[in-house]
């Protein structure tokens, strides 16, 4: 017998994703805003120019756990409105090497 997921149980599933992933950045993320987009892009909005500072220290790890975790083929990051850095997941190694290993 198959599960059947609802719309809601899939929302309530991001959310713990992303709350997950967030947890793994203590310093920065708790003050960004996250936003996983239907094309799987993890946005993260910061409202302080260190706290993106903080984020590209780390962007190598960002980028690991943002796919691990929460299944994100690209990672965005925000400061003002404006995207300051964009960047894949995963280094594609293969055709299937960056399909999501989170199905929606």
């Amino acid at each position: 017998m198959a599960l059947q997921l609802t719309h809601d149980d899939l929302l309530i599933l991001e959310k713990q994703r992303l709350e997950r992933f967030r947890s793994f950045f203590q310093d920065a993320l708790p003050f960004c805003w996250l936003h996983l987009d239907q094309g799987n892009k993890l946005k993260i909005h910061c409202p302080e120019p260190w706290l993106v500072d903080l984020l590209l220290y780390d962007i190598e790890s960002l980028r690991n756990q943002a796919w691990s975790i929460v299944g994100a083929r690209q990672v965005s990051i925000y400061y003002a409105q404006e995207e300051i850095y964009v960047t894949p997941t995963c280094k594609r190694r293969s055709q299937n090497s960056c399909n999501s290993p989170i199905s929606h």
